[in-house]
């Protein structure tokens, strides 16, 4: 019985680190001391971005590389084919703003509504003037990311076509000849 207690005793930080990542607040991970668990799934909701999901699908004789990127512009991601044609590497700058929340002073009140009437408030943006002296911002950050995947078999470098569309982008990619193989025929 005591071997026992003594056995439970020694392992309790072993069994500590797996009950960790469960009973702690996300934020806690993201210190660089932590980088054991640098996880997606411990990552903070800010930046979902360190790591995007990608899918890979085989179409006829290429591949489709489809990767979510929303708030990306185009001009902040690249592109690139790598390893003799066997990897695509997709990496990109994020950058967040918000602002103080305004409040609408000037939104109608409307107490003898029906209940199935809906108030709709319609706000129209401000345009942006050039003499803007000072703003309240409550974060400004920016984040990157890395995304590498490994395909199959090699593709041809020159045959690549890439499109961010609403928050997605789509690499096209045709696959390479195998110049090393020969087709034997069989007598």
């Amino acid at each position: 019985m005591s071997l026992a207690r003594h056995f439970f005793r020694e392992f309790r930080p072993f069994f500590r680190m797996f009950e960790e990542p469960l009973t702690r607040s996300p934020a806690y991970y993201g210190s660089p001391s932590r980088a054991l668990f640098d996880d997606p799934f411990f990552q903070s909701a800010g930046f979902g971005l360190s790591r995007p999901a990608i899918d890979v699908t085989e179409e006829g004789n290429g591949y489709v590389v489809e990767a979510d990127l929303p708030g990306v512009k185009k001009e902040n991601v690249e592109v690139r084919i790598g390893d003799g044609g066997r990897s695509l590497t997709i990496e990109g700058k994020f950058t967040r703003r918000s602002t103080a929340p305004e409040t609408d002073a000037t939104a109608p009140e409307n107490t003898d509504a029906a209940p199935h009437e809906t108030n709709a408030v319609v706000s129209q943006p401000t345009q942006p003037s050039g003499n803007q002296i000072s703003t309240e911002r409550i974060f400004t950050g920016s984040s990157t990311f890395t995304r590498t995947v490994w395909l199959p078999r090699p593709v041809d470098t020159q045959n690549v076509a890439a499109k961010l569309d609403d928050g997605i982008l789509t690499v096209r990619v045709q696959k390479a000849e195998d110049k090393a193989s020969v087709r034997i025929p069989i007598d």
